[in-house]
């Protein structure tokens, strides 16, 4: 299915309302932080901040009915995957124990009761921005600690509790460098041996790249002598996600069971959202790309609803998709063939193909000395309009932030404008986000034309600034809401930097 570019103009899904008028109310109820009871589930409402029309009961007996009638036909409910048992918690706590000699004085681990709230809190708030844990089949006992720890330490950013997770994010990085420098010693200890010695195997699977990605995650948003962290773990994350086989295809077949559907698709979202992470270090800081798009040979990942199927019966009841690879979905995206509706693609595939259309846009600009060719920009410009039609035909795509399915979607959009700023113009901000220094971006002038790429990139800015305003800036600054990523932060401050150079050149 190709696309009209001249008929096109792309402006459909920016002239949504973006924001509920509920959405304050929402929080309470869509992205609940207090850790709760196995028992006691979190409701899905319908209305968002509607209240119950009922008084409470008058007669001590009204209550004793009314809590039979819920307990009828009620199934068993297992444990949420964030419990924490007695015996994983000593688990835990004998594991960081063995670390103790690296550990930061003034680091400890958060009670048992804590940790679980924490870990509660990533999985119901962060989880839905990169979901590439699976949660049904996730349990805290099966975990090595550090990657628990860097979970627990994004929760406690969306429990407002800043110390305890610079204190987790410590522990976590701590641990994990310790494990990288032991397995290095082995190494040596394997040369040294001489060839009759077997060489050592590979490292310890995914958890390490899950882990580094968290943390890379952390740093990069984190207090400005951080950034150096996320940089060095990007080499290391790089690295692993090569020896694991980023650049090997893993088409599954048809006859593939439940469980080996899940550790298939699990090792695929885990490349992949490593590939997206060390991509925001490019579109963060402006550095070289560590994993090149012709390096992905994975497919793209599935929707969210065989994901998040709780068994194999709920898993076979979902139709099986056409499997994607990523660089020929990649490559029809610049040849304006739209993926088919009946056929589409998930909402995390789509923010991973935008990923690397802004990869492919930042080697273009340096591959031409900033100054992109009317051919080269006018290819870019169907990749965006291409996978902006694709988007809309997704079925997970919504621009409601209320959603479950909202925040991959909205997180892919904020880094469509972005990609339409950095085609319009090069606001060159990473020397400043790496150094935490905004005021280094009062001085920059991108020196823009008029032109209809400059007003559409204009236009999305308008929309992208839009959300920030109705949340409030002073609310997004001293929280950090469950809809809001660090794609909305770069993409707000460089839509503010083309905007404020748009309205001077329309002066």
């Amino acid at each position: 299915m190709g696309i009209d570019n001249s008929d096109f103009l792309g402006f459909d899904l920016m002239a949504q309302d973006m924001l509920s008028t509920n959405l304050f109310d929402a929080f309470d109820v869509n992205f609940p932080i207090v850790h709760a009871p196995s028992s006691n589930p979190v409701p899905r409402m319908n209305s968002i901040g509607r209240f119950s029309s009922r008084l409470p009961p008058v007669q001590d007996d009204e209550i004793n009915l009314a809590d039979e009638d819920r307990t009828e036909d009620v199934p068993d409910v297992k444990d949420p995957p964030w419990s924490i048992t007695e015996r994983d918690y000593d688990r835990l706590c004998l594991a960081t124990q063995e670390f103790s000699a690296v550990l930061p004085l003034e680091c400890s681990l958060p009670s048992r009761d804590m940790l679980a709230g924490q870990l509660e809190s990533y999985l119901r708030c962060a989880h839905g921005f990169l979901p590439f844990i699976h949660t049904p089949t996730f349990t805290v006992g099966d975990k090595d600690v550090e990657l628990l720890l860097a979970m627990a330490a994004i929760g406690s950013l969306y429990r407002i509790q800043r110390t305890r997770a610079y204190e987790l994010y410590f522990i976590a990085k701590a641990i994990l460098s310790e494990k990288v420098r032991r397995d290095g010693l082995k190494g040596v200890h394997v040369l040294l041996s001489g060839p009759s010695h077997s060489t050592p195997g590979s490292t310890r699977g995914f958890g390490r790249i899950q882990t580094l990605i968290l943390l890379i995650n952390f740093a990069s948003c984190g207090d400005k002598s951080l950034s150096s962290d996320s940089l060095v773990m990007g080499s290391q994350l790089a690295y692993l996600v090569r020896e694991q086989g980023i650049s090997e295809p893993d088409e599954m077949p048809d006859d593939i069971d439940w469980l080996s559907w899940v550790a298939t698709q699990e090792r695929r979202r885990t490349l992949l959202a490593a590939y997206a992470q060390l991509n925001m270090l490019t579109v963060v800081f402006d550095i070289p790309s560590l994993i090149l798009n012709h390096e992905v040979r994975v497919c793209l990942p599935s929707c969210a609803e065989p994901w998040e199927a709780e068994n194999a019966a709920q898993w076979r009841a979902v139709p099986r998709q056409l499997e994607r690879e990523f660089g020929g979905s990649l490559r029809s995206l610049f040849d304006g063939v739209m993926f088919p509706r009946e056929s589409g693609v998930s909402s995390f595939a789509n923010y991973v193909l935008i990923h690397g259309v802004l990869q492919q846009l930042w080697t273009a600009r340096l591959g031409s000395m900033g100054l992109l060719p009317p051919d080269c920009a006018k290819s870019f410009e169907t990749a965006l309009r291409t996978w902006q039609l694709s988007w809309e035909l997704t079925s997970e795509s919504t621009l409601d932030p209320l959603s479950q399915k909202g925040r991959l979607g909205l997180s892919a959009t904020a880094l469509l404008r972005l990609a339409y700023i950095r085609l319009a113009a090069e606001p060159r901000l990473g020397q400043s986000l790496l150094l935490r220094d905004l005021q280094c971006t009062l001085g920059i002038h991108l020196n823009l034309q008029r032109s209809p790429l400059v007003d559409r990139a204009a236009t999305h800015a308008v929309h992208a600034l839009s959300i920030l305003t109705r949340l409030g800036i002073g609310f997004v600054a001293q929280t950090k809401p469950p809809i809001w990523g660090i794609e909305h932060s770069v993409s707000s401050l460089e839509c503010t930097v083309l905007l404020k150079d748009w309205l001077d050149i329309r002066d």
